[in-house]
């Protein structure tokens, strides 16, 4: 995150030219970045930062790859009951004399034990639930992501704001400069160094503006917007916490709930697995002609047209043991994998979260202390130094002195701000709130 100093500490050299071909090159790459700068503004739409969160809920491409995650696992659950294909057989020939126009028709199915059904129904609704976390995740993540850059974006506008201001005082500050010279009451160096600080003030308006803009193209690019954004709410106001601030705050944050039901999703991988060592049921059906045989007491034969017909039940055995055990073994492994990972995450996520909660309470002290009594301050200096320069009653290193430790007490109480919101966003990620 940059941070801008509003005021200069340049040394003028002696051989200064105000008016050199750097000067005008440097004048002229400020004048495109400004006009860029406005043309992109009077383009582009202005949100809010509630509406910037809906419209990159809605059109955030991420969000849409997410749903159609949900969609593709509630799809897959409809096979949890899926038997596998049925087989029908036709068989003709000599199997039951020298007749060669017997046929048999065989139809069977071999069916899972019930078990197994039971097993893959857990499993497929546990994977549409951890698919429909997931999102929640991406969610999270992304609405962090648009509030991030909407403070930076109002931090930024605050410091143009404040360079603007600068740029009035110095503007005043080389008037009088010149002045002052002009009537022989000051030095090339007084007129000189307070040109240079007022074109330093012109150059760091333009790196604000240019970051403005990279910030205004991440905005567009997370709500998935056609034309540039701006914000709305440009004011820097401060943010403030409302709820508890233990760890159990924690336990809603969208991650580490993906992650606990990761582990119900192994638990139902491995049963599973281990229901595949039931044997399946197989089922069958057959039609048959016996061409030649007798069908009754008095010796008369059978027909091609006479046709017998019986059913068959069986059971699927695994015989061999080893591969299936193997399964079972490899999802027990990966259920103690994502176990573990759960326990990291969970970890690693109340570290974070005790680390936010100080962050956070460091923020709002130095944004009260700046509040209460160094901006009043700042005021005070920068109203009595101006007074007592344009009296005489100063020379210029104590007005740029009062002028840059004023302006850096402002420029500074900005820096607090943003971070104090900051903070809060951290805060509301970690916990899952919007």
């Amino acid at each position: 995150m940059r941070q801008y100093k509003v005021y200069p500490s340049a040394i003028m050299k002696k051989d200064y030219q105000p008016k050199s071909t750097i000067y005008q090159m440097k004048s002229k790459v400020l004048l495109i970045l400004l006009c860029s700068w406005y043309t992109m503004q009077a383009q582009s739409v202005t949100v809010t930062l509630d509406e910037a969160i809906q419209q990159a809920l809605q059109k955030n491409k991420s969000i849409e790859a997410a749903m159609w995650d949900v969609e593709y696992q509630q799809q897959l659950k409809r096979t949890a009951l899926d038997v596998g294909k049925t087989s029908v057989v036709y068989m003709r020939g000599q199997y039951n004399s020298y007749t060669k126009d017997d046929n048999n028709i065989t139809v069977s199915q071999s069916i899972p034990f019930p078990t197994v059904f039971t097993t893959q129904q857990a499993l497929h609704r546990s994977l549409v639930k951890g698919s429909e976390l997931r999102k929640a995740v991406t969610e999270n993540d992304l609405v962090y992501q648009v509030k991030q850059v909407y403070h930076e974006l109002q931090y930024l506008a605050a410091c143009e704001a404040l360079l603007k201001r600068q740029d009035s005082i110095y503007t005043a500050f080389v008037k009088a400069a010149d002045l002052r010279y002009r009537t022989g009451e000051a030095r090339l160096l007084e007129k000189t160094t307070a040109e240079t600080q007022h074109r330093e003030i012109l150059n760091l308006q333009a790196q604000v503006q240019a970051d403005i803009l990279i910030y205004q193209e991440q905005l567009q690019v997370l709500i998935n917007s056609e034309q540039p954004v701006q914000i709305g709410q440009r004011s820097l106001t401060e943010r403030t916490w409302e709820s508890p601030m233990d760890s159990a705050s924690v336990q809603s944050n969208p991650e580490l709930v993906y992650f606990k039901q990761q582990t119900e999703v192994t638990t139902r991988e491995r049963k599973v697995a281990s229901a595949r060592f039931l044997p399946d049921i197989t089922v069958g059906y057959f039609n048959q002609t016996l061409i030649g045989t007798p069908v009754n007491a008095s010796g008369e034969l059978a027909t091609k047209s006479d046709r017998f017909q019986g059913f068959e039940v069986g059971l699927a055995i695994p015989l061999w043991f080893g591969p299936q055990a193997a399964k079972v073994k490899a999802a027990s492994m990966q259920q103690k994998k994502v176990q573990a990972e759960y326990e990291h995450l969970q970890t690693r996520t109340q570290a974070q979260w005790q680390q936010a909660v100080q962050q956070y309470t460091k923020n709002r002290n130095t944004v009260n202390y700046y509040k209460t009594s160094a901006v009043v301050n700042a005021e005070l200096i920068l109203k009595q130094a101006t007074i007592a320069f344009r009296n005489g009653e100063i020379g210029y290193t104590e007005y740029w002195l009062a002028v840059r430790n004023a302006m850096q007490l402002q420029e500074n109480y900005l820096r607090a701000i943003n971070a104090l919101n900051q903070s809060v966003v951290t805060l509301e990620f970690l916990a899952g709130t919007r």
